[in-house]
């Protein structure tokens, strides 16, 4: 079985430097970047697609326009992590290596930590493996998610940077 993750095109709020709130939608950027992404995409052969119920992915997901045989599904465990009073907050007002850690034991109000982050794709992917189907998976989610499954994959290394673009195609294998 072969994962295919992408994470959305850019967005209004990452456009202004700040935390995107659930209602974000992509810039012109952004839709350029997921077009540009079609042609990729499609060559993948893709067989089913797992979104998160975000609008951001909807969008890009409506954007790619893909081959009417395929499957596709909401999923909820796709969404990005609850951003709690870190939404619409300034990328530079934050600690990225606390905010982003694993082992993070800073709690701040109404955030999602990546614990519960991870606990939650990983039940998905165990989902997924076990299936045990030889399919093309696609996976059109968020940044904090995408982190999540290459902890999956990877391991989980509060050190690694992962640094996961808009609408890049990320590739792994169960």
């Amino acid at each position: 079985m072969i994962l295919y993750v992408v994470r959305h095109g850019e967005t209004e709020a990452g456009e202004k430097g700040v935390i995107a709130d659930i209602k974000a939608k992509l810039t012109y950027k952004g839709i350029k970047q997921t077009l540009m992404l079609k042609d990729e995409i499609n060559k993948l052969n893709i067989d089913i697609v797992y979104y998160s119920p975000i609008s951001r992915t909807k969008q890009t997901l409506k954007l790619l326009n893909l081959k009417k045989n395929i499957i596709v599904i909401e999923d909820n465990r796709l969404k990005e992590r609850n951003m709690g009073i870190y939404e619409n907050a300034k990328y530079n007002s934050i600690d990225w290596e606390n905010f982003w850690s694993y082992n993070s034991e800073t709690m701040y109000s109404g955030l999602e930590t990546m614990k519960s982050v991870y606990k939650r794709v990983s039940d998905f992917l165990n989902e997924l493996k076990a299936n045990k189907k030889e399919e093309r998976i696609l996976l059109i989610t968020h940044g904090g998610v995408a982190r999540a499954i290459d902890w999956y994959f990877n391991g989980i290394d509060s050190k690694a940077k992962f640094d996961c673009q808009n609408c890049k195609v990320y590739k792994y294998k169960f």
